[in-house]
């Protein structure tokens, strides 16, 4: 019984240090409009980089799966 006691209060001791290690931090920080626009801006240019990037590489893609067809590969420049 005296050990189950003591399980009990290092569980409860071990659960309030992380509730306090995981509690937020105050950010002292604002985020004006042009901010916010600038990570719209690098999302959005990050997508389309993507895209881009697929597109010029698309048949080696569907090469490297085994999804080209037949006359794909005549095309490629490469």
């Amino acid at each position: 019984m005296l050990w189950s006691v003591s399980m009990r209060n290092s569980s409860v001791i071990l659960l309030l240090l992380l509730a306090f290690l995981c509690r937020p931090a105050p950010a002292l920080a604002y985020l004006d409009p042009a901010a916010g626009s600038l990570i719209l801006q690098v999302i959005l240019g990050g997508v389309a980089g993507l895209i881009v990037l697929l597109k010029l590489y698309w048949r080696r893609l569907r090469g490297f799966f085994g999804l080209a067809e037949d006359g794909d590969d005549q095309n490629d420049p490469a």
